[in-house]
């Protein structure tokens, strides 16, 4: 994990929980904490702790529209989506050196997990990057 990953941890003053659950990972805003599935990759881990943090930052005191609609529900996964992959292209960029309108957004994607499902959310960010 990197320091900046804890930096938005203490920011957030989010828990980070991880142990034997039935799904990769959730976020709990009553307690304020994020629980990970401890069998995943280092990768994986990442993905799914920024995608979390994603909702911690965005959506802490909105989590009762989770559940109030499919409509809702799927645009806050959409926003958790979109803070986690912004997040891994700035780290990408860094990491590469390399002008973020030329990189492969496919090579991006599978480096980091990202699924197929979110390549507009990928398109998006490199555009407007």
């Amino acid at each position: 994990m990197t320091g900046e990953i804890q930096t938005i941890i203490k920011q957030l003053k989010v828990a980070v929980i991880v142990g034997e659950f039935d799904n990769p990972g959730y976020y709990n805003p009553v307690w304020n904490a994020i629980f990970i599935n401890q069998n995943l990759n280092e990768v994986e881990h990442e993905v799914v702790l920024l995608h979390e943090l994603g909702h911690a930052a965005k959506q802490r005191d909105e989590m009762v529209l989770y559940n109030a609609t499919m409509y809702m529900k799927s645009k806050m996964e959409y926003g958790a989506n979109r803070f986690m992959i912004k997040y891994l292209f700035k780290n990408y960029v860094n990491l590469t050196g390399d002008e973020p309108r030329s990189i492969n957004y496919i090579d991006f994607m599978r480096q980091n997990d990202i699924p197929y499902r979110d390549e507009n959310i990928v398109k998006d960010i490199i555009a407007s990057y």
